[in-house]
């Protein structure tokens, strides 16, 4: 009987203040794949969540939250998070990330075409970033809210087409990311749309401070072919005055443009 009065005692103790104390020599991280159902694109959505081990061990704390785009390759999401791991040891802050996983990239990250010639390189679908950004705003952020001690700050990282939209996505919205990693963006898109819409940006008013970090490599193809309208892009940067833009831009000495995803490090520890 004296057992079971224990016992009782013990669930009554937890109840009401909250969890066992943790081992503070275990480590509790998890990554874990969530679905949530999507009015936007009229299906289920899988995300790819990563939740650091400080969110167990301090239960009061709120957390950043960092979106990683083409999470669809586990391997990208496990450097990435290995990445931010090692580096919230000594350099950053532990994080939360979200990774999106897309289904098509040409439909998902990329702007509406403005010339004919554009089609003849990338096929329809295509064009539906606004698509996208919905979604992040009006499911996953709800989603996110609601289930986790989240901060009210965004990090988002991209490659390529990732990187691209995430170009337009700090573009368009006031809110969305607060600093963005850009991995050999395709700034060649359509005739290089975005460099006329990096014109355009940098004569905004912005209501809060955005902050870019640019990367890309050399030698192969791609990055031959992303690298000119970078530079544009860069150029117009450096004669900006726009207090709300802070930017910084590396040139990786990696030729390969899978591999420019390295790059995110230097990115990482550039926005401690």
């Amino acid at each position: 009987m004296q057992k079971f009065i224990i016992f009782g005692f013990l669930l009554i103790t937890i109840s009401i203040f909250g969890q066992t104390e943790l081992d503070p020599n275990k480590y509790y991280a998890e990554t874990k794949t969530v679905f949530i159902k999507s009015k936007v694109f009229e299906k289920e959505r899988e995300l790819q969540i990563f939740i650091p081990d400080e969110y167990f061990k301090n239960p009061s704390k709120k957390f950043k939250v960092l979106y990683l785009f083409d999470a669809q390759n586990q391997r990208i999401f496990n450097y990435i998070s290995g990445n931010i791991q090692f580096l919230s040891m000594t350099d950053i802050e532990p994080m939360i990330i979200v990774g999106v996983v897309t289904e098509d990239r040409g439909s998902e990250f990329l702007t509406p075409n403005n010339h004919e010639e554009t089609l003849e390189q990338y096929k329809p679908p295509m064009g539906n970033a606004d698509l996208l950004i919905e979604h992040i705003q009006q499911e996953i952020e709800p989603y996110l809210k609601e289930n986790y001690r989240t901060e009210n700050y965004r990090l988002a990282i991209g490659q390529s087409l990732g990187a691209t939209f995430l170009t337009y996505a700090a573009m368009s919205t006031e809110n969305l990311f607060d600093y963005n990693i850009i991995i050999s963006p395709n700034y060649e898109y359509d005739q290089k749309q975005f460099v006329e819409r990096f014109k355009k940006f940098v004569k905004r008013d912005l209501s809060k401070t955005k902050r870019f970090y640019f990367a890309n490599g050399y030698g192969e193809d791609y990055e031959q072919k992303f690298s000119k309208p970078l530079n544009e892009v860069i150029e117009i940067l450096k004669y900006s005055n726009n207090p709300k833009i802070k930017w910084n831009y590396k040139k990786l000495d990696i030729d390969k443009h899978g591999l420019t995803w390295l790059g995110v490090y230097h990115g990482l520890l550039n926005w401690k």
